[in-house]
């Protein structure tokens, strides 16, 4: 019979962790947000727009990021039921074609996009 090394057991608790956090992540719902942008008026990049389709309040977090520029922000993000929430320069981000999105949320399951 074949002893269990304190490697070995660390290897099953890191495997089982790593299980237990993917079957959370895919048992959670998806966030009921629409991720749409649009041009900013003054022409110099996108607003993010945020809708709620849902009958519920929506909190979630989202962080962008400018990959070339190495900039990052985090958002917190209320949506009423049914409405909308936009994100642009007047709240401190200009989204940028290649822009990453990232929403979490600790009822849902993690959104991720990006901006074309």
């Amino acid at each position: 019979m074949k002893r269990l090394t304190p490697t070995k057991l660390a290897a099953i608790i890191v495997l089982l962790g790593a299980l237990a956090w993917y079957a959370f992540q895919v048992l959670q719902p998806p966030l009921p947000v629409t991720v749409q942008f649009r041009s900013e008026i003054r022409g110099s990049g996108f607003v993010l727009v945020f809708e709620n389709p849902s009958d519920h309040a929506l909190s979630f977090t989202a962080t962008l990021e400018h990959p070339g520029q190495q900039e990052t922000k985090r958002f917190a993000i209320q949506v009423q039921p049914h409405g909308i929430y936009e994100l642009g320069s007047s709240l401190g981000w200009v989204g940028q074609s290649g822009d990453r999105i990232s929403l979490t949320s600790s009822k849902y399951r993690t959104w991720a996009g990006a901006i074309p």
